[in-house]
């Protein structure tokens, strides 16, 4: 049924309770960002698929085939893994095991490996001094080692920002899928993005949402004046079930909001995930591929410009061109982002890290979810 283009391809951010299944095969889906709480899996194919920022929390995964999915951060939890193969799965440096038992498991060598090199480097860095540290930079090269992760995935980078406010802000609520803490206050479904955020509250704390005859109004209404939050109305009564269809004057407003998006000469610029969403369901698939090199390159500069600062880098000293030089994840990502011209790569590091901390990791939780979506219709081509 697959083949024949009668079943979904993209399940991002799906929630799985307590499932049973056998013999299922899942290869090839995007499934980043979904959730899978005690869930009984026997014999089920995830090769190929996109895992990515993935949680499977307690329950058994037994005879399982991983083969050549993307795992990076997905997170295993109080589980057992029985008998599962995750030969050539990408992302396992940024996959993370936290109480797993595991039997007979074939291909998780890789993680065991990256621990004993990363044991190695510390041991070897705390007899080693750098020449370049400087007065107007407090870290010492041991320090940056120790807490420098750019191999962390964007969603990791994300959770690990979050901790460091003082208060969630509401937006968490547009990237669920990267599974972020429920905000500090509660968003209100007077708008179509309160609605859609709403929505996205009850789907993070697995409760029914509440669908509202004044809800369904306010989005249609929305809709049918192409209001300023068209986008976050065409999603919202997508995810309820609601018939809706996108006017010309809909679908070019939308096209070009994006444009404008992605031809501004900002290398961390935003993307916003709810009008990428948009345009896949008003079936605009050939601008948001057009832009994958783009969204590409943002991200990347927002992931090493998010780990650099994490780690106590700031563009004012000389020690986080040292760091990127040094680390081969680094170093592909600054190329990503700036083609190597590092000159290009300093000046966009001073603006990003001139944003306040709460800009900076929307910017990157933005780009991460819009790229997780742009990527997906990128799978499901033949």
């Amino acid at each position: 049924m697959r083949q024949e283009g009668k079943v979904a391809e993209d399940y991002t951010g799906a929630t799985f309770v307590q499932l049973f299944s056998a013999n299922t095969n899942l290869a090839k889906l995007c499934l980043a960002g979904s959730e899978w709480e005690a869930c009984d899996l026997s014999n089920v194919s995830f090769r190929d698929a996109d895992l990515s920022n993935a949680y499977f929390h307690g329950g058994r995964l037994q005879d399982c085939d991983f083969r050549h999915a993307e795992l990076g951060g997905a997170t295993f939890e109080r589980l057992k893994l029985v008998r599962c193969n995750f030969t050539g799965a990408k992302g396992l440096r940024a996959l993370e095991l936290m109480d797993v038992d595991m039997d007979r498991v074939i291909g998780l060598d890789e993680i065991e490996e990256a621990d004993e090199e990363e044991d190695e480097a510390k041991a070897d860095g705390q007899t080693a001094s750098s020449p370049l540290a400087s007065e107007g930079e407090e870290e010492a090269p041991l320090a940056y080692a120790q807490n420098f992760r750019p191999f962390d995935s964007p969603g990791q980078l994300f959770q690990q920002g979050l901790r460091r406010l003082e208060n969630i802000p509401l937006w968490v609520l547009d990237v669920y899928e990267l599974s972020p803490p429920l905000p500090s206050q509660n968003p209100t479904p007077l708008s179509p993005e309160g609605l859609l955020r709403d929505l996205a509250k009850a789907k993070l704390t697995h409760q029914k949402p509440a669908v509202t005859e004044a809800g369904l109004q306010r989005a249609n209404a929305a809709l049918a004046q192409n209001s300023a939050d068209v986008a976050c109305a065409i999603v919202y009564l997508h995810h309820v079930g609601a018939a809706f269809s996108c006017s010309e004057t809909v679908l070019r407003s939308l096209q070009n909001a994006f444009e404008e998006t992605i031809e501004l000469d900002d290398l961390t610029g935003a993307v916003d995930p709810r009008l990428v969403h948009a345009l896949k369901l008003a079936k605009a698939e050939t601008a948001l591929l057009n832009s994958l090199d783009e969204l590409r390159v943002r991200l990347s500069a927002a992931q090493l410009f998010t780990a650099l600062l994490q780690a106590g880098l700031s563009p004012e000293g000389p020690l986080w061109k040292e760091a990127v030089a040094k680390d081969e994840t680094a170093a592909s990502l600054g190329e990503m982002a700036s083609g190597g011209d590092m000159d290009f790569l300093e000046e966009a590091f001073h603006i990003f890290a001139g944003l306040p901390e709460e800009i900076q990791l929307q910017r990157l939780a933005y780009l991460a979810a819009s790229n997780q979506r742009v990527e997906g219709l990128l799978n499901k081509r033949p």
